[in-house]
């Protein structure tokens, strides 16, 4: 997953509102000092130099320590590295030099959560976990988002999530880390109790109980009236959405609506479905066509007559099925010639393309790999029509701390996480004897026990 970089504001104790920034991921090359040196130094002596480029940044010495710096590299030779600037602090042998990405923090801000402007440019603070900005004017409702910048190749992070001043929302993934570590007397740290630890923590938390045994369908994830999509002429599927719970089969489609009237549609099986185009000849074109052509190219023309016609799919809901007629059908390159009566559009490659299909309104659908599949193309008469669904959505791994829990039992996490703070720092930790666990364990299973649709149960048989 992508780890977006981690803010977080507060307001109220001092004039205007605080931001702090942790520092970027340090897992690239790394190597060691090899002599100590005094402060004001632009070249070391180190065990691999060859493991940095020109224009590299490194941090020499330990994150969090008071004379841990950023340095940018000039040159590089085996076991050695020359700097653009010299060193503001002495350095031991054996002090660790970093790969840093990034020595900049571009910090923005906004009124409303949506235009966002640039606020000030950081240096990266090394010698604590977090660079710390004051913005004197903003207020608890100013919006802030951020990202890493490399002054010199000009490359930039991803932004990070946008957080009000504030601070984080009850549900959020920042104040359920907050309240289980001051609950713990515990701070984050640069290599063990990382925000990645805490972000997986809780993922493995949610997946745990989402997981459960005795758990069907959560309430509070199933979306009802989805707009999946248009009716589109000579179509007979459409993608299903990407949060969907399991997409290989029907289990978490709850149903599937057509048009103002929302009939809903009969769910099959695929060889169901598939009984449906018996004697008909289905491909997709092979290559854009044009309204002169007088050849087309199919993805496979081998169930296609010697002769005769083919119907076109639209490809907006303003356009309806395009008869093609053409005389031959060379089965070797599957092109199609003589062909007579393309569209004054023409249309573009992959295309559905029919022949001895019946278009129309379907009455019943199938699920598989990803995509409702209809048991007929949708006619003209349909062009344009919605197509509603209700599905059950999948669980979202979390990665930054402004993510938002869905589930309205968050606060049962705090306890889990407290447990895998504490057992990462002491795996002999046992959960039948800790508190955290217990009290977690007890609270999940009394959610599940708790656990109630609301939604009737109906059975096709057929």
């Amino acid at each position: 997953m992508i780890i977006l970089p981690k803010i977080k504001c507060r307001s109220g104790e001092n004039l205007g509102v605080e931001i702090l920034i942790h520092i970027p991921n340090l897992e690239g090359n790394f190597t060691f000092l090899n002599t100590d040196y005094a402060a004001g130094v632009s070249s070391f002596d180190v065990d691999n130099g060859s493991k940095f480029a020109t224009d590299d940044y490194f941090v020499i010495g330990n994150i969090q320590s008071q004379k841990t710096e950023i340095i940018k590299v000039s040159t590089v030779a085996a076991t050695s590295i020359a700097t653009a600037t010299a060193s503001l602090y002495a350095h031991s042998r054996g002090e660790k030099i970093q790969f840093i990405p990034y020595n900049q923090i571009e910090v923005y801000s906004s009124t409303d959560g949506t235009t966002y402007s640039l606020l000030t440019i950081l240096d990266i603070r090394v010698d604590s976990l977090e660079t710390y900005y004051n913005d004197l004017i903003g207020t608890s409702t100013t919006y802030y988002k951020v990202r890493f910048k490399n002054s010199t190749s000009s490359k930039y992070s991803e932004y990070s999530d946008s957080i009000v001043g504030s601070g984080y929302v009850e549900n959020s993934v920042g104040s359920i880390i907050r309240k289980s570590l001051i609950s713990l007397g515990q701070d984050i740290e640069d290599t063990l109790i990382t925000k990645e630890f805490l972000y997986e923590s809780i993922n493995e938390l949610r997946r745990e109980i989402d997981e459960h045994k005795d758990v069907i369908r959560w309430p509070f994830r199933t979306v009802f009236g989805y707009n999946a999509g248009s009716v589109i002429s000579g179509k007979y599927k459409i993608t299903l959405p990407t949060n969907l719970h399991y997409s290989s089969n029907n289990e978490n489609v709850l149903s599937v609506r057509i048009g103002k009237k929302r009939f809903p549609l009969i769910y099959k099986d695929i060889r169901f479905i598939n009984n449906f185009f018996t004697g008909n000849a289905h491909t997709t074109l092979n290559g854009a066509i044009v309204t002169g052509d007088t050849s087309i190219i199919l993805t496979s023309s081998g169930d296609f007559d010697d002769s005769g016609s083919i119907y076109i799919a639209g490809e907006a809901v303003d356009e309806d099925i395009d008869i093609v007629t053409y005389t031959a059908n060379d089965l070797a390159t599957n092109t199609l010639s003589g062909v007579t009566g393309i569209r004054a559009a023409g249309h573009s490659t992959l295309v559905d393309v029919w022949q001895g299909a019946q278009a129309g309104i379907p009455q019943y659908y199938t699920v598989d790999n990803g995509e409702i599949i209809f048991n007929c193309p949708f006619g003209d008469d349909y062009s344009g029509e919605n197509i509603w669904i209700d599905y059950y959505k999948n669980l979202t791994d979390v990665n930054s701390d402004s993510d938002l829990l869905d589930e309205p039992f968050y606060m049962i996490y705090v306890s889990g996480l407290k447990w895998k703070i504490k057992s990462k720092k002491d795996p002999t930790l046992q959960m039948a004897n800790d508190p955290d666990y217990m009290n977690w364990n007890h609270q999940k299973e009394n959610q599940v026990s708790k656990l109630y649709t609301g939604q009737s149960v109906r059975i096709n048989i057929g």
